[in-house]
């Protein structure tokens, strides 16, 4: 009888010369052993594809793509969906590792649903990756949903739980993504959230476990709020829209929903004003000022004002600040915070 692979781990690997043996290493280990590992060499420049080939020659459940060019996260994903043959497929990034039960547990605990989602550790890292500044557990209330009204609200939720709009925190019943011809799209930075929302609304179980075996590795130069991301009012909508859509559609984008999507969409406005004021963007005040206002004034910031209302003392302050409207005054905000986060690259690590 020929064994069965429960889970497929997809791992994509650009330049991980010095990371991707210890990422390999953790899901070889894995207690649950009726794994594939399918890792993909991104077209490497680095030596990458020689420790791949290496680790594949001490485990034949490593199975290796080799790209002669890099052509993205999402291309190698989707060359690793086509050749995945688990019952679920999980993603780990080449940075990042996973204790030893990790697996077993989403799959023991997930109840069999379509859709399992885990907590997971965020580790903000030295930049030589040999200490941990600070472990941050994300966790959110377990549960099993077969009723597709409660699947698809819990989908904001999970979202206001920072649990949603990763890949690495989740195993994908395989089925569902072969028969619907799901693949991940080249939209930069949210590819995983689309990916998210598309399975979404194709589930009809979902389980959500305690495991937090996942360790996201952050280094702590590489803070996300310091980035200046030009298009970060196109992605903000993007997403919005995304999630309004999966919920509009479904027949759930009710208060409560509309709460945390809003709640959701100014924090992450606010961390875009955060990011409008690095000196990357090279933009004079006028300029910074523009483009808050800018963000003020559009439809999804104004539908975002009527419906949210915060759940922290944190985010009820932006959310205070951000409703005036007054493009000064959040900008000044964004000023302020990007400052202190200068200073200490944790303190707002909420915003993100």
């Amino acid at each position: 009888m020929e064994n069965r692979i429960a889970v497929s781990v997809i791992v994509p690997a650009y330049n991980a010369e010095k990371v991707v043996e210890n990422c390999i290493g953790s899901i070889s280990k894995q207690s649950l052993k009726d794994i594939e590992i399918i890792a993909v060499d991104d077209g490497s420049k680095d030596s990458t594809r020689k420790v791949l080939e290496k680790l594949a020659e001490g485990d034949n459940r490593i199975r290796l793509i080799k790209k002669d060019k890099n052509e993205g996260l999402s291309a190698a994903r989707n060359s690793a969906l086509e050749i995945a043959t688990g019952e679920y497929v999980g993603f780990v990034d080449a940075d990042d590792w996973v204790e030893e039960d990790t697996f077993e547990r989403m799959f023991r605990e997930g109840k069999g649903a379509d859709l399992i989602v885990s907590g997971y550790k965020h580790d903000t890292m030295e930049e030589n990756r040999k200490q941990v500044n600070i472990s941050r557990e994300v966790k959110t209330q377990p549960g099993y949903w077969n009723k597709k009204a409660e699947v698809i609200s819990r989908a904001a939720y999970i979202d206001t739980a920072k649990m949603f709009a990763y890949t690495w925190n989740k195993l994908y019943r395989r089925e569902i993504i072969e028969r619907k011809k799901l693949v991940f799209s080249k939209q930069v930075l949210i590819e995983d959230f689309i990916f998210n929302t598309e399975f979404w609304n194709e589930i009809s179980t979902l389980s959500v476990v305690c495991c937090t075996g996942y360790h996201y590795i952050k280094a702590s130069k590489d803070a996300l709020t310091q980035k200046f991301l030009p298009d970060f009012l196109q992605i903000m909508n993007l997403r919005f829209d995304c999630m309004k859509n999966l919920l509009e559609k479904n027949g759930v984008y009710e208060e409560n929903c509309k709460e945390q999507v809003a709640n959701i969409y100014i924090k992450h406005a606010v961390a875009g004003i955060v990011r409008n004021c690095s000196p990357a963007g090279n933009y004079s005040f006028k300029e910074q000022f523009d483009r808050v206002k800018k963000l003020l004034k559009d439809t999804h910031s104004k539908e975002a004002c009527q419906n949210a209302k915060g759940n922290s003392k944190q985010e009820k302050v932006c959310n205070l600040v951000f409703k005036s409207k007054v493009a000064l005054m959040n900008l000044l905000l964004g000023k302020m915070i990007y400052a202190m986060q200068t200073k200490s690259k944790t303190a707002f690590d909420k915003l993100k």
